[in-house]
Formats: C-alpha cells, sequence, structure tokens
C-alpha cells in the first residue's frame, strides 16, 4: 500500500467535484493483477492518495462427494441458521497431527537385529560358566540361593572358622554356646554339620503367584511357624519373582509339618507345591 500526499488547495470544494474525487480508480495490469487508486482523509485533515495492488489466486481443493454432499445439509438444534462450517462459539478443533515416517527405519531395525545378536552372544559365553552353590550357568558371587545353599566365599568362611574358634574357646571355659553352633554330641558344631543342618530345614515352594512377595509368605503363608530366612527367587534383569522361594525354619519338624499342610494348597489362585530343597536320604 502506497500513501501519497496531496496538496490542498485553499478555494471551496463542490459537492459533487469532492464526489467525483472520492471514486476509487480501478487499473487492470498485464500480470493480471489489479491496481486500486482512492483517496481518503488522514487524522490531520489531508487528503492522501491510496495505492493498492490487488493479486488473485485460486486454491482448488478436491474432497469426497459425500464430504461435499454433507455440507449442504442444513443445520439443527443450537446451529439452526448459522453459515455452512463449524462455529468456533460451539465447536472445539483439535489440532492437525502430521504423520511423519522416519527415513532411516532399516538402519533402526538392523540396530535392534545387531543388539540381539549381541545379547544372544553374551548369553552363550556364559553357557560354560558353572556355580559352585547350585551348579546354575551364572557366577557363584551372584548365586541367588547363596543365603540358603551356603556360600563358598572365602572371607566368610574365614569368619564362620574364627566364630567357631571363639565357641570352642568358650565351652572349654564353660560359657554359652548358641543352639545353632552346637553339634549331636552337645559340643561345637563343624562347619558341614551346620551346612547340613540349615538344608535339612530348608523346604522349596514353587507355583507361586508373581504378585506374592517375601513380606506376604512371611505374613500369611508362613506365619504360624518359625523361620530363619525367606528368599523369594527373581529374575534378575526384571526383578519379577519367579514363582520360587525357598524358606529356612528353626527347626526340622516345623518345616515338616508345613510341607503337610501346604503342599497342595491353593494361595493367591494358584496351587503352591511344596517339598524339601534337598531329597532326605532316608526316603531315596
Amino acid at each position: 500500500m502506497i500513501l501519497t500526499r496531496v496538496k490542498s488547495h485553499h478555494r471551496p470544494v463542490v459537492w459533487a467535484e469532492d464526489q467525483d474525487q472520492q471514486q476509487p480508480e480501478t487499473i487492470t495490469n498485464a500480470d493480471g493483477t489489479k491496481t486500486i487508486i482512492s483517496y481518503k482523509t488522514n487524522e490531520q485533515g489531508k487528503k492522501v492518495k491510496v495505492t493498492q495492488k490487488i493479486k488473485l489466486v485460486v486454491v482448488k481443493e478436491s474432497v469426497n462427494k459425500n464430504v461435499a454432499s454433507r455440507k449442504k445439509w442444513a443445520k439443527f438444534g443450537s446451529e439452526r441458521g448459522n453459515a455452512p462450517g463449524p462455529d468456533y462459539r460451539t465447536t472445539q478443533i483439535g489440532d492437525v497431527v502430521t504423520l511423519r515416517l522416519s527415513t532411516d527405519w532399516k538402519k533402526t531395525e538392523a540396530a535392534a537385529e545387531e543388539e540381539k545378536k549381541s545379547e544372544a552372544a553374551k548369553a552363550k559365553s556364559y553357557s560354560g560358566i558353572k556355580c559352585r552353590t547350585c551348579g546354575g550357568a551364572h557366577y557363584t558371587a551372584k548365586c541367588p540361593f547363596k543365603d540358603t545353599l551356603g556360600s563358598v566365599d572365602p572371607a566368610a568362611a574365614n569368619a564362620e572358622a574364627e566364630g567357631i574358634a571363639a565357641a570352642e574357646a568358650a565351652v572349654a571355659s564353660g560359657k554359652y554356646v548358641p543352639v545353632h553352633m552346637r553339634g549331636q554330641d552337645g559340643g561345637i558344631a563343624s562347619e558341614q554339620e551346620r551346612r547340613d543342618r540349615d538344608d535339612a530345614c530348608t523346604v522349596k515352594i514353587t507355583q507361586l503367584n508373581e504378585n506374592v512377595d517375601e513380606f506376604m509368605l512371611r505374613q500369611e503363608l508362613l506365619a504360624r511357624w518359625p523361620i530363619v530366612r525367606c528368599t523369594l527367587v527373581k529374575n534378575r534383569e526384571t526383578g519379577r519373582s519367579k514363582g520360587l522361594a525357598y524358606v529356612q525354619f528353626q527347626s526340622e519338624e516345623a518345616a515338616q509339618n508345613a510341607i503337610e499342610r501346604l503342599d497342595g494348597q491353593g494361595y493367591q489362585n494358584l496351587i503352591i507345591h511344596v517339598e524339601w530343597s534337598k531329597p532326605k536320604k532316608n526316603n531315596v
């Protein structure tokens, strides 16, 4: 838009002449545009020339014929009599979501395949590893059953030997010896005797619901028996339960009673199975 100041004359303007000057002039250009020239009075009371250049652009949009026919339907209800198209006072228009497909999806799939192959190779490398505690395909230090089946950690063995030596000194001096360190003859139990005693009082519970945790086992399932420890086996990567637990009771009689009462019973919508963690010699 171009504003051009026009000099005003002091002579009085005739009404008819003023009307002729107010008529806009339209000029059609060779490039298809139109130039409109008009005059107006600004805020200072001076007459200015306004030049407008207009270009007409035709936009064609193809729509489905059924959509076009629906747009011609008469509106009803609170929209009765309104113009075609959505009324923003009563209609909420959702955001336009553009689907942008990735151009490097082949590279993404190739990277995922490489990751799967590396994980498979890592799992294959672990196949030659054998735990010295339970015999599983993992390192001994990461054994999930080391608390119930014993540990071969040298530091733990040394600490245990020191405890045995202290207990033997206590027996020699006539002091009290803890129950878990007593042998069959009333003296100090050896390391193998205490390990066999722990295994003799340990039961294995299988087919547990994945939602069951150690707190539920202690408070709901095993509340009537005195237990030393309860270990729920979990997936190392996901942290979810594998449906397997090892429970060490304070006595073999309590463990036997728990097996008789709980084996084959329903718990959390599943039938659980309770048995000794290691077969008894007299049952073989």
